[in-house]
């Protein structure tokens, strides 16, 4: 395997990000002490992160380079149903670059250009999107020189427990070992979750074990990868006491913590 702090993410070698999106029935709760629900604060950190990673992408002549691909995949507006996330120009398409992307923004809001909108409908298919996500992962991966690049990494943001995950959890977690089994020559691809629960209690991040009655949280930690280095690196700058061999898991954590979650899961 080569070694990945040799590797320079660029056009000639992007990184493929897919979003997870829990748009289930539950997301219509409200979002710890704010005003608005939980599907309204994962949308507004989606869109601050892809604008963002567009912003990184711009070079010295002004031109956005096409550094990244990314997918966006929600499960629940539809019962049993998951779907591209993309709205307007780019509605129908899986993965989009992000230059395709900053050229088809949905609108404006707070000066800024928005991609997604808000959902909160049905039940929650979550075994069925990361299936999607393994096909996507799969032939992405085999396309081109794609095998030379960044491996994909999943970000899978959800609230409740989903309900096609078969007897103890087997359907899902099936789907996830397949995942975990893809790889570049730099690596696996990653699985982080971000697991908004309305149950008060401490919120639980990057942790390296879990010990809690809570089955569905226990799987959704078990479900994550280890942070790679460049996320450790990341995760320190930004202020987390990360152990060793800490996971791509945050539990209950706050509006800074989701954007900041994203961010560690972007490659710099």
């Amino acid at each position: 395997m080569h070694d990945i702090r040799n590797l320079t993410i660029s056009s000639t070698n992007p990184c493929l990000l897919v979003y997870l999106i829990d748009q289930s029935g539950s997301m219509n709760e409200k979002f710890g002490n704010a005003s608005h629900t939980k599907a309204v604060e994962v949308t507004n950190a989606i869109n601050d992160i892809l604008y963002e990673v567009g912003l990184r992408c711009i070079g010295s002549g002004g031109e956005l380079k096409n550094r990244f691909e990314i997918a966006i995949i929600g499960y629940g507006k539809q019962e049993n149903v998951v779907q591209s996330g993309w709205e307007g120009q780019l509605s129908g398409k899986w993965v989009v670059s992000i230059k395709n992307i900053f050229e088809f923004p949905l609108g404006q809001e707070n000066d800024k250009p928005i991609w997604i909108k808000p959902y909160s409908v049905s039940n929650t298919p979550m075994t069925k999107a990361f299936e999607n996500a393994k096909r996507l992962c799969n032939d992405w991966i085999n396309w081109g020189n794609h095998r030379d690049c960044h491996a994909p990494i999943i970000i899978n943001i959800t609230d409740g427990e989903a309900t096609d995950a078969g007897s103890n959890f087997n359907a899902l977690k099936s789907q996830v070992e397949q995942i975990k089994s893809l790889r570049t020559n730099y690596g696996s691809v990653s699985i982080l979750n971000i697991h908004i629960s309305t149950r008060a209690g401490d919120k639980l991040l990057f942790p390296s074990e879990v010990n809690t009655g809570d089955k569905f949280e226990r799987l959704l930690f078990e479900m994550s990868t280890p942070l790679d280095e460049n996320m450790i690196r990341i995760a320190q700058q930004k202020g987390y006491d990360i152990r060793h061999n800490a996971k791509g898991y945050v539990f209950n954590g706050n509006a800074t913590d989701l954007i900041n979650f994203l961010n560690i899961g972007t490659p710099q």
